[in-house]
């Protein structure tokens, strides 16, 4: 077979050849856009394949008069790609000739380390073209392990590349309604959005572990739902698909978990979650082009949750309702926890820890107002009602982590805080918002190793014996599904002292 296929190229490469003839005119035209019968070649799963795989692709001149072309491999030698043009395999050709309207055959083969379990799930690399001084390429996908690759095979203008992993419409153009299920026996991968379209739910089982390739989310659409219900030591996890030791705390490889409205009865459920290394970990608000819409009726639920080295926000709200038990928020770029617009929310043992390194962060780790700009650029000035925060931990490498602004025209009702720890420059005085006995300002919170992101409180810490019981089922346990109150009080944040 691989005989057949060496005589094969260098028949091609005699006739590619000789059809370019000494006389052939050759412009220096600019502007010239050659024509690819595909812009991607994508390999399958080459973990799981035996050998490696040739692929084609067709160049083709679209000017009458022939042209030179300068065709390289942008990932060079290290590259886990080889390109075959002309009949000869290389990383570089220089002055390829093809005449006027005709085309050139380029072959593709992917061999990855099979040994190496920690390959990347996707290889990307490039094949670049010059056409006198037109730059162009195509792109080139290997899968590297075995998993659940989500490839976007959906695209509408002003909306990144998606496709459905629940609904979507069938080929009488019907709205498809359906539950599926996400077992955990592979990864997913994710490439581009996947989406949850309305009416749908997408469940998923414990341990499931989510990647994301750059760019790439996760969007339920106003009216989906989802479940990623877990346990602990079986935690479900989202974060990128870069599996080197130097990505697995590296912020801003993917995108984000974006979560529309819907009405009320519907939740949005997350339990024994990770979310990791995300530019926002959850988004939740009123889809942007219904401006107007009230209050999300569905509630995001979260319980026993970490988020965390996110490079814009852990979670940002707008409009939404969320009941929080037990929540670990730490290192974000800019918000812990940015609560904007209006909303209703129930945080019971909370713990915002924003020692953010990167760079400067003039932003606090928790933030709350009652105004956006939207979609319009319109000031919406909304309602937040009905909200308790208590048993929260707030604090960070800033002298100010908790911001609270809000709009005169709307100002919130039913909103309070107590036994919460904050480390502010700003006055908890209002009684409208605190109960002062009970709100404990700039104290240490003595987390057990900053540096190593442990944030379970050590024996010193300010928090030991401050918080209350709220008769909230969720909170009986910590994090850790530790029970709280086992020396005789309760401790605030998400995590209760353990000698």
């Amino acid at each position: 077979m691989k005989t057949l296929r060496t005589l094969f190229l260098l028949t091609l490469a005699v006739g590619v050849l000789a059809s370019c003839r000494k006389d052939a005119q050759f412009t220096d035209e600019s502007g010239i856009q050659l024509d690819f019968s595909r812009d991607t070649v994508l390999f399958d799963t080459i973990f799981t394949t035996i050998g490696s795989i040739t692929k084609r692709f067709v160049v083709r001149n679209p000017s009458n008069n022939a042209i030179r072309i300068d065709i390289a491999l942008e990932g060079g030698t290290p590259s886990p790609f080889r390109i075959n043009v002309d009949g000869s395999s290389g990383i570089r050709f220089d002055d390829v000739e093809v005449l006027g309207n005709d085309s050139l055959f380029i072959f593709v083969e992917a061999t990855l380390d099979q040994s190496n379990s920690s390959n990347p799930f996707i290889f990307e690399d490039h094949i670049l073209f010059n056409t006198n001084g037109t730059q162009q390429e195509v792109l080139l996908l290997a899968w590297g392990q075995d998993a659940h690759f989500i490839y976007p095979d959906q695209a509408i203008q002003g909306l990144p590349p998606f496709s459905y992993i629940a609904g979507g419409y069938d080929e009488n153009g019907n709205q498809i309604c359906e539950t599926v299920t996400w077992p955990n026996d592979l990864p997913y991968v994710i490439y581009g959005y996947g989406v949850v379209d309305s009416c749908c739910t997408l469940i998923i089982d414990p341990g499931v572990q989510v990647y994301f390739h750059g760019g790439a989310g996760l969007w339920v659409y106003r009216h989906g739902q989802i479940k990623a219900n877990a346990d602990l030591g079986q935690e479900i996890v989202f974060q990128g698909d870069r599996l080197e030791p130097f990505y697995s705390e590296l912020p801003g490889q993917w995108d984000r978990i974006w979560l529309n409205e819907g009405p009320a009865g519907n939740t949005n459920e997350f339990t024994h979650v990770v979310i990791k290394n995300a530019l926002v970990g959850i988004q939740c608000e009123n889809f942007p082009l219904y401006p107007d819409e009230p209050t999300s009726g569905t509630r995001l639920i979260l319980d026993k949750v970490k988020i965390r080295n996110c490079s814009a926000a852990g979670i940002l709200s707008r409009n939404y309702s969320i009941k929080a038990s037990n929540l670990l928020v730490g290192d974000c770029g800019q918000y812990g926890v940015a609560l904007t617009g209006g909303g209703e929310y129930d945080f019971n043992h909370f713990t915002i820890a924003n020692y953010w390194d990167y760079e400067i962060r003039q932003t606090p780790g928790f933030y709350m107002n009652n105004v956006y700009p939207d979609i319009n650029n319109t000031l919406q000035v909304r309602a937040i009602t009905n909200s308790t925060f208590v048993n929260g931990l707030v604090h960070g490498s800033n002298s100010n982590e908790f911001q609270l602004e809000f709009n005169d025209l709307q100002l919130p009702t039913g909103l309070n805080f107590s036994n919460t720890m904050v480390k502010t420059e700003q006055s908890t005085n209002d009684p409208a918002y605190f109960d002062g006995g009970t709100m404990y300002r700039n104290q240490n919170p003595a987390f057990v190793d900053v540096p190593g992101r442990n944030f379970h409180i050590g024996s010193n810490s300010y928090a030991r014996g401050r918080g209350t019981p709220t008769g909230d089922p969720n909170g009986i346990r910590d994090l850790d599904e530790v029970d709280r109150g086992m020396d005789g009080a309760w401790d605030l944040g998400c995590y209760e002292f353990v000698p």
